[in-house]
């Protein structure tokens, strides 16, 4: 359809109709900026004829059918741009009447498409100045949407210089990672898993870093989210894996037995479909047995879009990879779920754990979570360990592996290589 929906206007006679409206000050008018998360999983699963579908659902849902709509436009595949009435409304009445538009969008496209999630995503410009350019207006809207991408938790977003200036912020932030990635200013960093029973690690987790061009290290926690944001975070998950794989492959030819690493992979790379043969084309470029290189994945994505990814988890597994899922009692997953997913070891979340330990029902919760997940016969992590007390705990209840600050902080490669490996080639 590339835009041109049945009931819409085109570019120039959509805001010529908007200039006109806001002009006469009949009506108070908000602009509102719309698109949809994951919409090329659909047509990559159900067909572009099912594309098309929810794309003309949505044009006919907020605003060929909509009694408030008074123009409307749609750009490209999955963009939207509509000037509703809002009379008598405040901005809470505004916003609550797009979030239950919202709500009950979303659960018929989930009810539709269920290896598929969706998040409409608005913004929303109250165009209260008649002597703004009508572009201008449409652009703070639409800075006002792309300020919510990646924030399930926001229904919809009225713009305000803040949201401005936050968006702004990403644009810098995706510009310095384009710019890092040139220069190979990605880090790996690794923090050790530590059997308490050998007294000995037995894998690491790869956790990335970002050095600024002054040489300052930028915290994941203002990078990630910009990435997953602004879809950049595969490309993240490659060089990580490329990395990891070329990091096995350099510590065996140096003579070193290496331990397992770890890596996280998002949503959007497990979800992809190249992920499997990108894994492989690695394993055979550096010759890496796959064993020493485990997939990790976040619990709350595992049971959202598992369907999604079972097939890819599956031939990995088939082929010797491990699959972790991290974050374990961060979300909200059933435990008939979680005993039942293709994976080969559970991890703690860090959080979950620290504040289970401090009290006895937790603690006995946290006991019986491990005595189920071993019954079934998963390998166990325990994250975020800090102190003797939570470590006596948790080995008492059964789990002997160990990641946490009790035994090492995340270290740069170098440091973990002279630390653990030193000494110790073979």
């Amino acid at each position: 359809m590339g835009g041109c929906y049945l009931g819409m206007a085109g570019h120039d006679v959509f805001n010529s109709k908007v200039k006109e409206i806001v002009s006469t000050g009949e009506h108070k008018v908000v602009l509102i900026a719309l698109d949809i998360s994951n919409f090329k999983y659909i047509n990559d699963f159900y067909g572009m004829d099912e594309g098309d579908r929810v794309m003309q659902d949505i044009a006919d849902f907020y605003f060929v059918s909509e009694p408030l709509c008074l123009a409307s436009h749609g750009i490209g595949f999955d963009q939207f741009r509509g000037a509703y009435k809002v009379d008598g409304m405040s901005q809470k009445d505004v916003t609550d009447y797009i979030e239950r538009k919202n709500e009950e969008f979303e659960a018929v496209l989930s009810a539709r498409y269920p290896l598929v999630y969706q998040h409409v995503y608005v913004g929303l410009y109250f165009y209260d100045n008649p002597e703004l350019d009508v572009r201008m207006a449409v652009d703070r809207a639409n800075l006002a949407k792309k300020s919510t991408k990646g924030r399930f938790d926001i229904k919809c977003c009225v713009y305000s210089e803040d949201n401005c200036n936050e968006y702004l912020e990403h644009m810098d932030m995706s510009n310095e990672f384009v710019k890092a990635c040139k220069d190979d200013r990605i880090e790996v960093y690794l923090q050790p898993k530590t059997s308490v029973s050998e007294n000995r690690i037995v894998g690491a987790e790869a956790l990335v870093r970002m050095r600024s061009q002054d040489g300052n290290l930028i915290s994941p926690a203002k990078f990630i989210p910009v990435l997953e944001d602004t879809g950049m975070i595969g490309k993240l998950d490659d060089i990580m894996l490329d990395k990891i794989f070329a990091l096995q492959n350099e510590c065996i030819r140096r003579g070193y037995k290496p331990v397992p690493v770890s890596v996280n992979i998002s949503r959007q790379k497990f979800t992809s479909s190249d992920l499997f043969d990108y894994v492989i084309a690695l394993q055979k470029k550096y010759d890496v047995d796959p064993s020493l290189v485990q997939l990790e994945i976040l619990e709350t994505t595992f049971i959202d879009a598992l369907e999604a990814m079972v097939d890819v988890i599956e031939k990995l597994r088939r082929n010797g990879f491990r699959i972790n899922v991290d974050d374990f009692g961060s979300g909200y997953s059933s435990l008939n779920q979680i005993a039942s997913i293709p994976a080969d070891i559970i991890k703690f979340d860090r959080i979950f754990a620290s504040r289970s330990l401090k009290n006895d029902k937790g603690r006995k919760v946290i006991k019986s979570l491990i005595e189920m997940l071993r019954s079934v016969n998963y390998d166990l992590v325990f994250e975020g360990i800090e102190t003797k007390e939570e470590l006596d705990a948790v080995v008492s209840y059964g789990c002997d592996v160990i990641q946490g600050f009790y035994f090492d902080k995340p270290l740069p490669v170098s440091e973990f290589i002279s630390k653990y490996y030193e000494g110790n080639s073979h």
